[in-house]
């Protein structure tokens, strides 16, 4: 089975790929099923189903050692040794969003949930799961789900992770949660509602990472921080209510099973509110280190909170959809437009600017109405040679004269063992929001950057055996942060190259994953990634006691070439270049065994076990913060369907 998500760009496929790019697919949730008799549906594919399967729940083994609340390719990102922590990806994404964004990626996948990551349910009764993970130093993770069939055509499901870890260094400690309500139901023919609540809470202590480096690894009990108070904390509220009405008609009335003689496309209105905010908390007087020249507006502590409110309403037209008894559409057409409301409240600092609930504290508001219009069009990707287009464009706020085109062709059905599939985008987009307003007790900026540009290009060969992909990207004016921590813009264009390998093996009872990127950058000033990235899965695949037991054991390797990797700056929540410190070349050795007893399934892995032979010498994914040298996990997770 090839692993496809790893191969596809963001936003590259409405139909086929819509999957790839959300956040949390907790290891319940991959694609490596056995049938289960429950299926789900993601937003897109509840209610734009044409070439949309459902998807049945993962009841297997495969990657269950993967615990966090990361995808499967968790093992390709940079953190800074505590779960639920910030991250950044070590692969290459030229194009990490659309529209309105806050930060130039999510730095804290898996631990904080979406609303477009929202799973529905559709279980012939209940589905419930419970998932407890501890390890060392008082390391928990837990999650409750439950989905559960409400009447005849009406689903609803709850869920709630948390993540307790105080880490394995003093001031890392992570405190997450997330609560997702679910509920979607067809009342009448052709007529579909379905509305979905998150709320999320992350509260991370700050370090600062290691004092001295040096001293750390000569003696592992001087873990000296450069912060000694501070934390940052996010939280978010958000909900959506969509709903969708197939219009048409039968010129039969008793032939309601075949497909509309008249079909009017389906006609889908979404509202989305979210609230978010977020807190970079110091009791104590600011630290130098992260302000350099700047003088602290307060010198005594730090309070930054910056609040976004967002309303969204969008309006859906699409063609024709083929019905269970394999009707064909030639052709599928979306249309679109979507209005958002954004208001951002930072503190002004300079005391010019509206008053808050505390007279003390005032605070400057800016205001966004953006307009987003866009078309999809696509053949059905069954189909021997398929297509996809789309164009979308923002004509008004923040993100005014944004725009994304691109397309796809895909050659070869979709059971057959070769196929071709060439993609090419264009897009022009505005810098994230953080990049260009900014106001903290340390630093703050107003820039006003030009659009980014990027033109990106490729082509994938998939096999039964193996995929391989070549990636060719031209970016110009593209922004990054400095080695001080301030957004600044590259003045001319460079390029990327990308090339990659993926695929799963097996001999007898000895199965293997592969993932392997090469990734060349043409300038400097840009984030850095490293030029070889990859990571292998061996392991043994068996059953005991007349197959009553199923295990997994074997090893996880994770290898990443010599680099400069990206520092984290606690104060703006920002990854920035340095130039200080070159990492060696890094491999992570993981050694697990997985088992299922019935309904049951269970995880022992022992992390890093190189640590244990390194001599002392750490691991910064992300300087300075050690990984730890060798961690247990133990995991327990219990299916019920019933």
């Amino acid at each position: 089975m090839i692993m496809m998500a790893w191969c596809t760009l963001p936003g590259m496929s409405m139909f086929a790929g819509d999957d790839h790019h959300h956040e949390n697919d907790h290891h319940h949730h991959r694609d490596h099923t056995i049938f289960s008799g429950v299926s789900w549906h993601t937003r897109e594919s509840l209610f734009s189903q044409p070439f949309h399967q459902q998807k049945q729940i993962d009841t297997t083994l495969t990657d269950f050692q993967h615990y966090d609340f990361f995808p499967v390719i968790k093992p390709l990102y940079a953190g800074k040794g505590n779960v639920g922590h910030a991250v950044r990806p070590l692969m290459f994404e030229p194009l990490p969003g659309q529209g309105f964004r806050l930060h130039s990626h999510q730095m804290y996948q898996g631990h904080l949930l979406t609303l477009d990551s929202v799973r529905f349910y559709r279980p012939e009764h209940v589905y419930s799961e419970l998932f407890y993970v501890l390890g060392a130093g008082r390391e928990q993770l837990f999650y409750a789900m439950h989905n559960q069939r409400l009447h005849e055509h009406v689903y609803g499901g709850i869920l709630y992770q948390t993540t307790n870890s105080p880490g394995h260094l003093s001031r890392l400690r992570a405190r997450n949660a997330g609560f997702s309500l679910s509920l979607d139901a067809q009342p009448f023919e052709g007529y579909q509602v379905a509305g979905s609540l998150i709320i999320n809470r992350i509260f991370n202590d700050e370090s600062g990472g290691l004092a001295d480096r040096l001293g750390y690894e000569e003696d592992e009990g001087r873990d000296f921080m450069r912060l000694t108070g501070a934390q940052t904390r996010l939280r978010e509220l958000g909900f959506r209510v969509e709903h969708s009405y197939q219009a048409g008609f039968h010129q039969s009335k008793d032939e309601q099973s075949r497909p509309l003689s008249i079909n009017l496309g389906q006609f889908r209105h979404a509202f989305t509110y979210q609230r978010r905010s977020f807190v970079f908390d110091e009791s104590t007087a600011p630290s130098s280190e992260f302000f350099g020249n700047e003088v602290p507006v307060n010198p005594g502590f730090t309070y930054d909170s910056t609040l976004v409110h967002t309303v969204a309403n969008e309006l859906n037209w699409t063609s024709g959809k083929p019905d269970h008894k394999g009707y064909d559409a030639p052709l599928y057409i979306r249309l679109f437009v979507s209005h958002e409301m954004i208001n951002v409240r930072m503190p002004a600092l300079s005391g010019n600017g509206e008053e808050g609930n505390d007279d003390s504290y005032p605070f400057e508001r800016q205001r966004y109405n953006q307009l987003r219009q866009g078309v999809h069009i696509a053949s059905n990707p069954r189909h021997a040679f398929s297509f996809e287009g789309y164009a979308h464009y923002i004509a008004s706020g923040y993100n005014a004269g944004d725009s994304y085109m691109g397309g796809h062709i895909l050659l070869g059905r979709e059971k057959q063992p070769l196929r071709l599939k060439l993609h090419a985008i264009y897009a022009e987009q505005e810098a994230p929001y953080f990049y260009n307003r900014f106001r903290s007790n340390y630093v703050s900026w107003n820039n006003d950057f030009r659009k980014t540009r990027v033109l990106t290009g490729g082509a994938s060969v998939l096999h039964s055996m193996l995929s391989a992909d070549a990636g060719y990207t031209l970016m110009n004016k593209a922004v990054y942060m400095d080695e001080e921590g301030y957004p600044r813009q590259n003045t001319g264009s460079f390029s990327v190259i990308t090339a990659g390998i993926t695929t799963e093996l097996s001999f007898s009872f000895i199965r293997s994953k592969h993932r392997v990127q090469y990734q060349y950058f043409g300038d400097e000033d840009y984030d850095r990634f490293p030029s070889l990235v990859s990571y292998h899965s061996l392991y043994a695949d068996f059953k005991l006691f007349d197959g009553v037991l199923k295990a997994h054991t074997g090893v996880d390797l994770r290898h990443n070439n010599p680099y400069r990797p990206m520092a984290y700056m606690p104060v703006n929540r920002h990854f920035h270049i340095q130039n200080h410190y070159e990492s060696d070349r890094v491999f992570l050795l993981d050694v697990f065994a997985n088992a299922m007893i019935s309904r049951a399934r269970l995880f022992i892995k022992l992390e890093n076990i190189l640590g244990l032979f390194s001599g002392g010498k750490p691991v910064y994914d992300i300087p300075f913060y050690p990984l730890p040298e060798t961690a247990f996990k133990f995991g327990i997770s219990w299916m019920f369907f019933d």
